[in-house]
């Protein structure tokens, strides 16, 4: 049998770099802002310092545990990390204003695309 080859891809990975990007220059803000070293943080979740600055660019994802460490590390909540998600499948008029409010256009944009708009319910 002859092997092909496929590329595996969605049309979600533009979206999924930027929120990777987004969440990355949170960290480095937050840390810049407590005036950590990148150095002190791979030490810390036993990365290297170029893990961390890939991590700050969106280059690499963040683990669950890491943003955990992160978050204790810095003294501040998981959800700073992130922009806020809505409640329901979908998303209103008035909350992707509160995420555009929240965490700018872009976030805003991310999670129309993510959520979709709320179905209106028939009376």
């Amino acid at each position: 049998m002859r092997r092909r080859d496929v590329t595996v891809g969605t049309d979600d990975d533009g979206i999924e770099q930027e929120i990777r990007q987004a969440i990355g220059s949170r960290i480095a803000e937050l840390r810049r802002k407590r005036k950590i070293s990148a150095r002190l943080v791979g030490e810390k979740l036993k990365i290297s310092r170029e893990a961390v600055t890939h991590i700050e660019t969106g280059r690499n994802n963040v683990t669950a545990l890491a943003l955990w460490k992160l978050a204790t590390l810095f003294r501040c909540e998981i959800d700073d990390f992130f922009p806020a998600v809505p409640d329901g499948y979908g998303l209103t008029k008035v909350d992707t204003d509160k995420i555009a409010q929240e965490g700018g256009q872009k976030a805003a944009g991310w999670a129309k695309e993510l959520f979709g708009a709320k179905k209106k319910s028939q009376p």
